[in-house]
């Protein structure tokens, strides 16, 4: 809805990508804001990586100072600046909060993290300015230490980095308060439940594979009539053709 509300969405089908990053940006941003900062946003962004100690430091007593419960009139989306649009603005008590959210494409330019930054700094409020990217990993890790090696972005930007797969897992932990409301329950549900269609699930461990796991101390019989490869080569050479036979 934010997102065909902000007209994110081509009629034409033109911008597929855009479309799906768009939305799964207002699907979750969208439902977040509604949920008191404890059971949303704090626990999330409490996750968010920094290449500073400092920054680190100040970013988590921010998000803990905040005293507003309910955020929903601070959280804006797809905020135009004088160089560059911002996919999801928080303007919190203490912190000030862009976050540039990808999906399934890169970066639009190499200024791009730049460009907002500047505007970050040229916004209202003298709270510290955060810059965070969002995207899946390992590509998000990749991308933000480019950025820092990079060294382009203004000093009076703190720059961080959050993948979609720790923000699924911190929802589900989020899952298991007591203080929930049915409400509130529902609504994490339906984001869980979206992320993991995504497939922002990490791997933990094959305790959860349908067939049983393999016991060392058993034994296991394979039923084929021939057991060999042949290789009519006499070099197996990368990126090349072979044929199993």
């Amino acid at each position: 809805m934010l997102a065909e509300i902000h007209g994110k969405i081509s009629s034409e089908g033109s911008n597929l990508s855009e479309r799906l990053e768009d939305q799964l940006t207002a699907n979750i941003f969208g439902t977040l804001r509604y949920l008191p900062v404890h059971k949303g946003i704090q626990p999330i962004f409490r996750k968010a990586v920094f290449f500073s100690q400092t920054d680190q430091t100040v970013f988590i007593n921010g998000l803990t100072a905040q005293k507003n419960e309910f955020i929903g009139d601070h959280v804006k989306f797809w905020v135009k600046g004088e160089r560059s649009e911002i996919d999801v603005l928080l303007e919190l008590d203490h912190l000030t909060i862009g976050i540039e959210v990808k999906y399934h494409s890169p970066l639009s330019s190499d200024d791009q993290l730049e460009r907002e930054a500047s505007d970050l700094l040229k916004g209202k409020g003298q709270t510290p300015k955060f810059l965070l990217l969002l995207g899946t990993e390992p590509e998000v890790n990749m991308m933000a230490k480019t950025v820092m090696e990079d060294r382009k972005l203004p000093s009076g930007v703190h720059f961080g980095y959050l993948s979609w797969q720790e923000v699924l897992h911190q929802i589900v932990h989020v899952q298991k308060s007591e203080t929930l409301s049915e409400f509130e329950r529902l609504m994490l549900k339906d984001l869980v439940a979206l992320l993991r269609k995504k497939g922002f699930d990490r791997f933990q461990n094959f305790q959860s594979l349908v067939r049983p796991l393999v016991d060392r101390y058993s034994y296991f019989h394979f039923y084929l009539d021939e057991q060999f490869f042949y290789f009519s080569v006499n070099r197996i050479e990368k990126e090349g053709y072979y044929e199993f036979r």
